[in-house]
């Protein structure tokens, strides 16, 4: 009699006539994630189902009555919801919901159609970083790592994620929907062809954005030719065979390419252009001291100012 008592108990609390709207809503979720993994559209993310069907009027009827319906009424609207999650797996509607779950795996990267955004201010030039030939980066289609053939620019990410600075994350919307570059309005999860097609497209470089300003390219040649992203490789293969042997030889190479930066933008500063320190990760990318993180070692200051190259977990030291 006990055991029977604590089934029904059971029964009653997980029957959707006994649910309050908080564990309406974790079952709500619960459901549509484990669909999708029983569907064959699993690539679809929960969070785009579950916006396609919340936008419509049946949806936002059901919540808005939830609590004044009676038990019956809640089977029925549940059972009504539950095939409308199924309908939706299999009928996606062409359409962006803004959901936010292409902004949180990564920022878009800028095509030359995109230059316009920027000569407009649509896109603050001090939210965009150069990436160099030869870095590493993950494709935006398969997350997949690879080696960056030629120079890119992209949206910078939020910091320590692959978040868009752009995404808004307490409504997940883009703060530049109407004025996004051409990867995010190629971009469909229900299609991923279109997408894919302006990997084929010219992407935007340094040399289009300071077209005409010849001294800023000459500027970043330079700084190619001194600082190139190749060298820093090397210098760290080389740290590992000589087993930390060249460490003072990898720290100079780390300074001398901050040097560079800081006397690129102390001498603008009273120069006619005047380069906010912002834009430097636009206009040499990434600097040294912040990609030691890719060779897995981070640069710390020792209270006497002198710089230290530590291995990237707490404690660690080259």
């Amino acid at each position: 009699m006990q055991k029977d008592s604590e089934r029904l108990r059971e029964l009653s609390i997980n029957h959707p006539s006994a649910w309050d709207m908080d564990r309406f809503r974790a079952n709500w979720l619960l459901f549509v994630e484990t669909l999708l993994k029983e569907e064959a559209n699993s690539l679809i993310p929960s969070r785009r189902i579950r916006w396609q069907i919340e936008q419509t009027p049946a949806f936002q009827e059901v919540v808005a009555d939830w609590d004044n319906m009676d038990g019956l009424h809640r089977l029925d609207a549940w059972k009504r919801l539950l095939l409308a999650a199924e309908d939706a797996c299999r009928t996606i509607l062409p359409a962006c919901f803004q959901c936010g779950e292409c902004c949180r795996v990564g920022s878009p990267t800028l095509h030359l159609e995109d230059l316009v955004l920027l000569q407009s201010g649509k896109i603050p030039w001090d939210q965009l970083v150069t990436l160099r030939k030869g870095e590493p980066a993950l494709s935006p289609f398969d997350g997949r790592p690879f080696v960056l053939p030629e120079g890119r620019i992209k949206v910078r990410e939020k910091e320590g994620l692959r978040e868009c600075v752009f995404l808004i994350s307490e409504t997940d919307r883009c703060s530049i929907y109407d004025d996004r570059p051409l990867q995010c309005r190629a971009q469909a999860c229900w299609d991923p062809i279109p997408a894919s097609e302006t990997a084929e497209m010219p992407f935007l470089l340094r040399e289009h954005i300071f077209q005409g300003v010849d001294l800023m390219m000459e500027i970043i040649a330079e700084h190619e030719t001194r600082c190139g992203f190749a060298v820093l490789p090397g210098a760290f293969e080389e740290l590992s065979r000589s087993s930390g042997g060249n460490i003072q030889e990898v720290l100079r190479l780390l300074s001398y390419e901050e040097h560079f930066r800081q006397f690129v933008s102390d001498k603008f500063k009273i120069d006619k252009f005047k380069i906010p320190a912002q834009n430097m990760e636009l206009l040499f990318g990434r600097s040294f001291t912040r990609m030691t993180t890719l060779f897995g070692f981070r640069v710390a200051e020792e209270p006497d100012g002198t710089r230290c190259l530590l291995v990237d977990e707490p404690g660690g030291r080259a």
